[in-house]
């Protein structure tokens, strides 16, 4: 008996490639959705059925699904295969790929090029002005960079010559207001702190009738808890502050989209992708927060508090999912 792994955007399709390959005997031991299609798991008893590739079927198979793909397009399939290797979903690779290759065969020269084009048919791009409009409520997940994130929009605001306040809600006293001042190299009574949520409600007051603007670094939320959502609901309400979330490139798709939507049901609209100095892979956060629709503000590309963010643009993420080296993405510097 062989057995085989399949991977399609749909069961009809996963069965046609398995009939297709392994022959009308081939049965079907398992399935199971996944984020952007199926896994199927099939088996035959034929004698003459081919021998099993090395290649992934999702690699192999997807060559000739429609107009403008396959072998007479190159730049089709190195655009889905790259996106394949930093970790999106098949049906996101595919869907990338014929947005921008697939849609117009031969006008493109460059997979860069295609790429970018693929994704700003998805993806929407919506920076955060250095002089705010109104106050930002950081939120995200543990260890996803919210902290280190105040800090660079408060550094950036700096040195476009405007001035945010930044202001610390260590609500769950992780000493976040020291944490800051660190980050921005100045004393904590420099830094707004507030302990309690009367607290930031009279900071917010006092900001206010100043006519400053502010970036509130909050405490970590879990995506996966559904009081922690709705606490942050209330909260967002209560302050009259958009939700930001800051969302690590690091981690599993499947976590990372279940995130990004949890935050997306909770109000979050625009999102700073973070640690994408310290990935390689990049196609699942991408892939995530597009799937969401939340739409990406800004990328941090360096450790870096001052210029380590850079506003978000489909050719700007065409580059890094482009680049198979961590050290290329020195190209993506620029002005926040």
């Amino acid at each position: 008996m062989r057995m085989k792994m399949f991977a399609a955007e749909s069961m009809e399709a996963a069965k046609a490639m398995i009939f297709a390959e392994m022959g009308a005997d081939a049965v079907i031991l398992s399935e199971r959705e996944v984020d952007g299609g199926v896994e199927v798991r099939a088996a035959t008893d034929r004698a003459g059925a081919a021998a099993a590739s090395n290649e992934p079927v999702f690699l192999r198979d997807a060559r000739n699904l429609g107009h403008g793909r396959g072998v007479d397009n190159p730049i089709f399939a190195r655009v889905r295969d790259a996106l394949l290797w930093h970790g999106a979903p098949q049906r996101f690779a595919e869907r990338v790929a014929s947005e921008g290759a697939g849609r117009r065969p031969g006008e493109f020269s460059a997979p860069e090029e295609a790429m970018a084009e693929g994704l700003s048919r998805l993806v929407t791009c919506d920076p955060i002005p250095a002089r705010m409009d109104r106050d930002i409520l950081l939120v995200g997940p543990p260890g996803h960079g919210r902290t280190s994130t105040a800090a660079k929009l408060t550094r950036r605001a700096s040195v476009a010559r405007t001035e945010i306040t930044p202001l610390a809600a260590d609500l769950d006293g992780s000493a976040a207001g020291e944490q800051l001042a660190a980050y921005l190299e100045r004393e904590r009574d420099q830094i707004r702190v507030a302990e309690t949520p009367d607290a930031l409600f009279s900071e917010l007051r006092a900001l206010r009738n100043e006519g400053r603007r502010c970036v509130i670094d909050l405490p970590a939320i879990n995506p996966f808890e559904g009081d922690d959502l709705a606490s942050l609901g209330d909260l967002v309400a209560a302050i009259r502050a958009e939700p930001v979330l800051v969302l690590s490139a690091e981690g599993h798709p499947d976590d990372l989209a279940e995130s990004a939507r949890a935050f997306h049901r909770a109000g979050v609209r625009r999102a700073i992708l973070t640690k994408l100095d310290v990935v390689r892979r990049r196609g699942g956060a991408i892939a995530a927060l597009t799937s969401s629709g939340i739409a990406f503000s800004h990328l941090a590309i360096t450790p870096f508090i001052g210029g380590g963010l850079v506003p978000a643009a489909p050719s700007r993420l065409a580059a890094l999912l482009m680049e198979d080296a961590r050290g290329d993405v020195i190209a993506l510097r620029g002005a926040a």
